[in-house]
Formats: C-alpha cells, structure tokens, sequence
C-alpha cells in the first residue's frame, strides 16, 4: 500500500484509539443528551455507513476509472493530496442513506468492530493502486470538490472527527 495512504489509515486508528477510550465512548453510548440529536452510537454508525457507501463505490467505481486511466494513458497533472476540512463551519444534513436508522443498538465493541471491518475492506480495495491512481481517479462528489482517492480517506478521517468532537462537545456541557 502506498505511504501516504497507509500514515492517513494509520492516523483513523488513532483518532478512534482516542475517543473510543473516552468517558463519553464508555458510558451510555445510546443516551441522547440533546433530544433532536444524534447520541455517540448513532453517531458512530453513521461514520459506518459513510464507510461502507465509500467502500461500495470504490469497488465499482475504481477497476472502471482504472481501466479509463490506461486507456487514455493518463496520469495526473499534479499529486495534490491536500484537504480541507469540508466540516468546518454550519453542518450540513447527512443524506437519506447516511442516517443512522439503527434496527439495533449495537455494543460499542460491535460498532468498533464493524468500523474497523469497513477499513480493512476499503484498504484492500486501495491496497495495489499506484502513486498514478491514488492521485488521477477522482470520486464523483462535488461536495468536497471532487477529490481523489488520497483526499477521499482524507474526507473519511476528518467527518469521524467531526462528528466526533461535536458529541463530545455535546456531552461535555450535558454534565
């Protein structure tokens, strides 16, 4: 797996190393300490779905973004792997798919596990991309400006930190 690639996965796993040994993280992971919204579980499953949904996509999108790259015998212009945190400022609503409609209350150890499932999947998905790829295949979401596959996990890391820091916020000035 490419470097960079590999230190953005390795930064996750410490962002969720951190919170996920939080107080927060630890107690009632399903109480709702603002009525209207979402609780540190719900919050945690959709960085899930998130996951997944980009898992998914990059299981079509890129062998068929590949096969176009080679065709064309493109490569990008520039290794541009900066992003920006698209999260910064007034929140936007998740879309319909991305809304934590949890059939279940999963155990934090569960959603753990099932966030952690997500990434490994993804890095597979990721794992034989060369520095060419990782940088010209280009997601189609404009709202973080269509951004390639560098900046994609880059999106990844900064929305669980995010919403992260915004429910320990939230439990923070409940106590």
């Amino acid at each position: 797996m490419d470097k960079t690639l590999e230190e953005i996965f390795d930064e996750l796993e410490a962002l969720r190393n951190d919170y996920f040994s939080t107080d927060a993280f630890n107690d009632d992971i399903y109480e709702r300490v603002t009525p209207d919204k979402w609780s540190v579980g719900e919050v945690i499953y959709h960085c899930y779905l998130l996951l997944r949904l980009t898992r998914q996509l990059s299981e079509i999108y890129i062998p068929l973004s590949r096969m176009y790259m080679h065709l064309l015998h493109r490569t990008p212009e520039h290794y541009d792997g900066r992003m920006e945190n698209i999260y910064a400022g007034e929140t936007m609503k998740a879309p319909f798919i991305l809304i934590p409609d949890m059939k279940r209350q999963y155990s934090k150890g569960e959603l753990r596990l099932m966030l952690e499932s997500e990434t490994e999947k993804l890095k597979k998905c990721l794992k034989d991309l060369s520095k060419d790829e990782l940088y010209w295949i280009r997601y189609p979401d404009p709202v973080p400006g269509y951004p390639n596959i560098i900046q994609t996990v880059k999106v990844a890391k900064i929305h669980e930190a995010h919403h992260y820091e915004i429910v320990m916020e939230r439990v923070r000035n409940h106590r």
